[in-house]
């Protein structure tokens, strides 16, 4: 394996971290203002705009990792199976 292609898969590899953690923040938050939301409780203007930049956020990580996935197909045929290879086998 080339030095470029185990650094364009490290980069995706922390692209996929980015998104999983922005996912987690979304739905954590998201979840909690659905509770509050279903106690009656009303969600503050601040809450709402909180929840929409990690939405945003979480968007971009998402449009960040699709586009390192797509560098590695296009340009180190073969690593992206490689890197979602290690990413399922990480989350066993």
């Amino acid at each position: 394996m080339s030095e470029l292609s185990d650094l364009a898969r490290e980069r995706s590899l922390q692209s996929y971290i980015a998104m999983k953690k922005s996912k987690e923040e979304h739905l954590e938050v998201l979840i909690a203002l659905d509770k509050k939301r279903k106690s009656g409780q009303k969600i503050s203007l601040a809450e709402e705009a909180r929840l929409a930049t990690l939405l945003e956020q979480h968007s971009k990580n998402v449009q960040s990792f699709a586009n390192k996935m797509a560098h590695l197909k296009d340009f180190h045929p073969g690593q992206e199976k490689v890197l979602l290879k290690e990413i399922e086998n990480s989350s066993h």
